[in-house]
């Protein structure tokens, strides 16, 4: 079987997670309208009779403010090490420094670079044309494939294009072939909880909440698998927007979390939330590495 590694690179919210659920054909990494929405690397595996890609989603690179930025941008980097090539997704609009510092990186390395142009579907096609040239004229790109990972157009054009970086010698398996990631279901069930919150709330108090699974227990006398879970903020005020009037927006993040995870595990789930206030986790050393081992 033929394998290789893949990064996903780019700045904050320019569909990183919403392009590798698309390539895997299922959801494995949360997605929303937050930036930095993706905390660390996920890696999903695309599997073929006779091929084996991991493709790794990273955080988006930003000028971190605090011990979980700094965090995310090591997750960010670790994954661009052993690497058979680079997909950089960005806007069809002019390359940033974002951008040409990722494509710089890559190049010194001497890793292919597939540029991915997403939003194609809501871009007019005069702007992708101009951000096509503009990229271009910065590096020898393996292929540039505008795309709309939402609408999943163009993902098997992209695919094709990821393949040719693969080399023709069969190679290790690295993750079994019935498996689409490497995390964990409890890593899964927290992360899908806080999609709900990043959804849920305003923009300042998402950035400042965990999720932690105090348990996971799947009972054998019924098929149920009952949950809890710990949020965990940084204000008392950020606790009570979180719980709501009479509980509500709590229980609201609570029902949509669950129906996603009914349909991860494929039976009914109990799922259970508290809400726990802990001042400055983002800068919390200790807490941090528990969050990371989840």
């Amino acid at each position: 079987m033929r394998t290789g590694f893949i990064t996903i690179a780019g700045r904050p919210n320019v569909g990183k997670s919403t392009l590798l659920n698309a390539i895997i054909g299922e959801k494995i990494a949360i997605v929303s309208d937050k930036p930095q929405t993706t905390r660390n690397k996920i890696a999903g595996i695309y599997n073929r009779d006779d091929l084996q890609i991991v493709f790794v989603d990273t955080p988006g690179l930003h000028a971190p403010k605090n011990k979980l930025g700094e965090r995310m941008i090591r997750e960010a980097e670790e994954a661009m090490d052993g690497i058979d090539g680079a997909i950089v997704v960005a806007e069809p609009r002019s390359p940033g420094k974002t951008e040409k510092n990722l494509i710089s990186r890559f190049q010194a390395e001497d890793i292919p670079i597939i540029l991915v142009l997403n939003k194609a579907d809501i871009t007019p096609k005069e702007q992708i044309a101009k951000a096509i040239g503009q990229y271009a004229a910065l590096c020898e790109f393996a292929s540039i494939v505008p795309a709309s990972a939402l609408k999943k157009d163009n993902v098997d054009a992209l695919l094709d294009e990821v393949e040719k970086l693969i080399a023709p010698e069969d190679g290790a398996v690295y993750y079994p072939t019935d498996i689409a990631t490497d995390q964990t279901v409890r890593k899964m069930a927290s992360e899908f909880i806080r999609e709900k919150i990043l959804r849920a709330l305003s923009a300042e108090v998402p950035h400042g909440i965990a999720v932690h699974i105090l348990s996971f227990r799947e009972r054998s006398d019924k098929p149920i698998t009952e949950i809890s879970a710990e949020i965990v903020c940084e204000k008392d005020s950020h606790k009570g927007i979180i719980i709501g009037k009479n509980g509500r927006t709590l229980k609201k993040i609570a029902s949509l979390a669950r129906a996603d995870l009914e349909s991860l595990l494929d039976r009914k789930v109990f799922l259970e939330c508290f809400v726990k206030v802990r001042t400055a986790w983002r800068d919390d050393e200790r807490f941090l590495e528990n969050e990371y081992e989840q």
